[in-house]
């Protein structure tokens, strides 16, 4: 099966089966995290750039300082929820470090050789070329949103800093001066690196009728056996293999309490006694 086309009986049979990919937790903080981005970037935009680069259309500036009234309630607002979307991320991360971070990381998140094929391939079937080459198998998150991951924790780690240095400027020595001057380039640079992923993430997550599921799962939770087997299918099989080894434990278990419950009763005599033969 997994090495030719999936019969119609099959599709139907996979597109039967429902899997939970992301958990509430999960879906909570990417969506937080999503709004989040919708406030900062378009904020951050008028605050880092403002006059200084007239790509940045004085419109817009005007717009963002109107809306909050003036350039310092902007700074004030953008830096408010700035600290409060990164106190959430690290509170998620630290929380659940031991349960569910470093488990994440080290099941869904490696890179493999079947992830670095795939983004030697993915990106030319876009573009409709090697059309007729097989993906290799994947894991709950392929190569390119594994890539992704990676660009997204280098740039919150530097947005994160960089933002509490700008923030609490006036109590840095001057001395130290210089760490103000680089956190404003660094900070917009990150911010940029990350949202321009941002763009190929919404895109290929929202708009590609094949991956549409991907998107509706951050709702819902749950994707369908098809859609994991052909895009995910490295999880797919651990799964399966998962619940099998449930189901099997399972019937084990009530197995033996069948055993069990069968040998606490009584048994009956295998002789039975006969009536007596009238004379």
């Amino acid at each position: 099966m997994a090495h030719r086309k999936l019969t119609l009986e099959e599709r139907e049979a996979l597109r039967s089966q429902t899997l939970t990919k992301h958990y509430t937790a999960n879906i909570l903080t990417h969506w937080f995290n999503a709004f989040s981005w919708l406030l900062l970037f378009p904020t951050g935009l008028a605050i880092l750039l403002g006059r200084a680069y007239p790509f940045i259309p004085d419109a817009w500036n005007d717009l963002m300082r109107n809306l909050f009234g003036g350039l310092a309630p902007l700074i004030h607002w953008h830096a408010v929820w700035g600290q409060i979307w990164l106190f959430v991320l690290v509170f998620n991360v630290f929380f659940g470090f031991r349960k569910f971070f470093i488990p994440f990381a080290a099941t869904r998140m490696f890179m493999t050789k079947d992830d670095w094929r795939w983004l030697m391939i993915r990106p030319l079937q876009m573009f409709g070329l090697m059309r007729n080459v097989e993906l290799p198998p994947q894991d709950a998150y392929n190569g390119g949103q594994k890539l992704y991951s990676y660009l997204v924790v280098v740039g919150t780690v530097a947005i994160g800093i960089t933002g509490m240095i700008m923030t609490y400027s006036h109590i840095i020595p001057t001395s130290l001066q210089w760490l103000i001057q680089w956190s404003m380039p660094i900070h917009f640079i990150s911010a940029g690196m990350v949202f321009s992923g941002v763009i190929i993430h919404v895109y290929m997550g929202a708009v590609m009728p094949e991956e549409r599921q991907a998107f509706f799962s951050m709702f819902s939770g749950k994707v369908n056996g098809l859609y994991a087997f052909l895009h995910h299918r490295k999880w797919y099989e651990r799964k399966m293999a998962e619940k099998a080894a449930w189901e099997a434990h399972y019937e084990m278990e009530r197995q033996a309490e069948s055993a069990e419950s069968t040998a606490e009763v009584p048994g009956l005599s295998s002789a039975a006694p006969q009536p007596a033969e009238g004379k």
